[in-house]
């Protein structure tokens, strides 16, 4: 019996094939990306080595405008994004949370003041800085 020609003679889906650097890109932030992708794919994540990742994309619904080379285009975006926040919020860390700790000692939340310098040099030194009216009301 002849098969309709509507119905597809092989029912395997097409896949993507990405393959990561980890030396740029993080083991977590390739789960993240995988993560978020998995709405729409099915994720198989593989190591290569120690050096690469390698992941598979399986879409979980085909449509006619399924395009690989923009599936591919958009994880790696992705990943890439996840692997730079991930460097920002390392770098900035110390300065983040001695802007909360200083936020929580001026509201009266904390008992003791943060350790650290929480001040602007060049804006200090102005007689009228905005830095010096707001951390220094006697002034």
């Amino acid at each position: 019996m002849a098969l309709p020609e509507s119905v597809p003679e092989s029912t395997s889906h097409p896949e993507v094939t990405v393959e990561l650097d980890l030396a740029f890109v993080s083991a977590e932030a390739v789960l993240k990306t995988c993560h978020w992708f998995t709405r729409d794919f099915a994720c198989d994540l593989r190591r290569k080595g120690d050096a690469f990742a390698e992941v598979v994309l399986v879409p979980r619904n085909l449509t006619a405008a399924f395009d690989p080379d923009a599936v591919k285009d958009a994880f790696v975006t992705s990943a890439i994004d996840f692997a730079l926040r991930e460097r920002i919020e390392a770098k900035t860390s110390g300065i983040r949370d001695l802007l909360l700790a200083k936020a929580f000692a001026e509201s009266g939340v904390l008992e003791d003041n943060p350790e650290g310098v929480f001040g602007d040099v060049i804006e200090e030194a102005k007689r009228d800085g905005m830095f010096k009216i707001l951390s220094n009301p006697q002034a």
